[in-house]
């Protein structure tokens, strides 16, 4: 009996180990076949990973892009923008100059009105001056000769060479520049210098020189033999084209006669009064002719301020040139002064000043 049980015993156990190891082969089998399908889930998983990391790649190009025409076109709208301020800034700027402008001359214009009102004015409550008859004869420039070796002549060509009157100058001076040149003034101006021309003697040169706010040479820097009757033609026609026009600067013509080295024996000055524009004469002397400083910046001059110009140019005449003084005067309203004035400067010289008739030349 103990025997069989030895070989039950062993029967039972052989049966165990069978099913032990047929059961860790199930286990086995189950364990591989969760594997196959990890790895198979985990292979599909990374391949949809990588489509979508392809996609996102793509749609960040796409943004990239378009981030760089948004910002393109930033720029060019910022430029744009900087350039219309910047337009803007230069119009404004240019409107503010225009409208400075036109309070100047809305200013010049007003003050003029009122010069003229005040001489309509004043012209109204004088006696209408005698008009003068002109005279047969042509030799009214009674006690002048024209002489000298080398003679100059000197002719004043501003805007108060065109009429006697202060109205009939404003008038003129608003009008075109065939109207400045036909004025009767300026027409007896262009007379009075031929009349010069046809008297210089045999053996003299002249030269014409004319001055406003600055000089000139009419015809250049040389002199004219009087037998030379094409270069005569040629300085009357170019004297006949000057425009008068401007200020009277006295100082401005001596100063361009003595730069020059024109060095003239005699000087045949046509004016019709005292300076208006020059550098300021020194306080001693604005001083001694009751001018205020003030006034030689304005838009009008006063009677002594004239007479102050006049004497700065008359001491630079006596410092720089040596040579005879004739004055020709021609009319002209308002400026009592001159006649004295210009006396003084052509005695001192040793010559003479004349007023000429209505009649000459």
């Amino acid at each position: 009996m103990p025997r069989n049980r030895q070989a039950d015993s062993s029967f039972g156990l052989a049966f165990l180990d069978v099913m032990a190891c047929g059961l860790g082969a199930v286990t086995l089998i189950f364990m591989l076949v969760k594997y196959h399908a990890s790895v198979s889930e985990a292979e599909s998983d990374h391949g949809n990973l990588d489509s979508d990391i392809a996609e996102l790649r793509t749609q960040q190009v796409s943004m990239e892009q378009k981030i760089a025409e948004l910002i393109a076109e930033y720029r060019a709208l910022t430029d744009e923008k900087d350039g219309q301020q910047a337009r803007m800034a230069s119009r404004a700027a240019e409107q503010e100059g225009k409208e400075k402008k036109l309070q100047q001359l809305t200013t010049q214009i007003r003050a003029l009105e009122k010069a003229v009102e005040e001489l309509e004015l004043a012209s109204s409550e004088e006696p209408a001056p005698i008009a003068e008859k002109p005279e047969p004869t042509q030799h009214h420039l009674l006690g002048i000769r024209v002489e000298g070796e080398r003679i100059l002549i000197l002719v004043d060509r501003s805007a108060s060479m065109t009429g006697s009157r202060i109205i009939d100058i404003v008038k003129t001076q608003v009008s075109d520049d065939a109207a400045k040149r036909t004025a009767p003034k300026w027409q007896r101006t262009l007379r009075a210098v031929n009349w010069l021309v046809e008297r210089v003697p045999e053996g003299s040169q002249y030269m014409i020189v004319h001055y406003a706010k600055k000089a000139d040479f009419l015809t250049g820097n040389r002199w004219i033999t009087p037998n030379d009757s094409k270069q005569a033609e040629r300085a009357m026609k170019a004297l006949s084209n000057l425009v008068p026009d401007g200020s009277t600067n006295l100082h401005s013509a001596i100063e361009f006669i003595v730069r020059r080295g024109i060095s003239p024996t005699n000087v045949y000055l046509i004016t019709d009064g005292l300076p208006t524009l020059g550098p300021a004469p020194a306080l001693t002397t604005l001083a001694r002719l009751g001018c205020n400083p003030t006034g030689l910046s304005g838009n009008t001059i006063s009677g002594s301020c004239r007479l102050a110009l006049f004497d700065g140019a008359r001491n630079l005449y006596h410092a720089s040139i040596n040579a005879t003084v004739n004055a020709i005067l021609m009319p002209l309203e308002g400026d009592p002064f001159a006649a004295y004035a210009y006396w003084s400067l052509a005695s001192s010289t040793g010559g003479t000043v004349t007023s000429p008739g209505a009649g000459w030349p």
